[in-house]
């Protein structure tokens, strides 16, 4: 119920001029609304998954780094953010552009509700997405934040 809420608010939203077109993810887009879309739970168990070009970028200057990846699941493409070697407590997200409304929203745990995850994010799906970038938070939603590169998808 909650999410039919949220759906119809976002759609009323975009409708009414609100909502915002972006060419990439700016530093602001660490307030953009939490929602996966018609997502997957484990990108896990995707097959044929592989690195999304250009969305790597190291954490902070350490060993850590995060990028988005692909793979396929159900006959659908999906992408979804991950960390590798984290170095800290801090978190990772997806920020994606929904391509019925061109809004950007923020995707992170795997139970498509909340905004970050420790590991690695729900997926987001191929047919709704446009845009696709990987984020990490230091302390959750109060930062520091980095963002890889904001790059077209699918």
């Amino acid at each position: 119920m909650l999410r039919k809420a949220l759906t119809t608010l976002l759609a009323t939203a975009a409708v009414s001029g609100a909502a915002v077109v972006m060419a990439a993810a700016p530093a602001s887009a660490a307030d953009s609304p939490t929602w996966c879309g018609n997502w997957l739970q484990n990108p896990a168990n995707a097959s044929s998954i592989k690195a999304v070009p250009n969305t790597q970028t190291s954490v902070f200057g350490t060993s850590a780094y995060i990028r988005v990846n692909e793979g396929t699941y159900g006959g659908r493409w999906f992408a979804w953010a991950k960390v590798y070697n984290p170095q800290e407590s801090g978190q990772v997200a997806l920020i994606w552009r929904y391509t019925s409304n061109n809004s950007l929203y923020q995707c992170g745990n795997r139970d498509g509700v909340g905004g970050y995850s420790w590991d690695y994010t729900a997926g987001v799906r191929d047919t709704q997405s446009s845009l696709v970038q990987a984020k990490y938070s230091r302390n959750g939603s109060f930062g520091p934040f980095t963002y890889g590169a904001a790059v077209a998808w699918r």
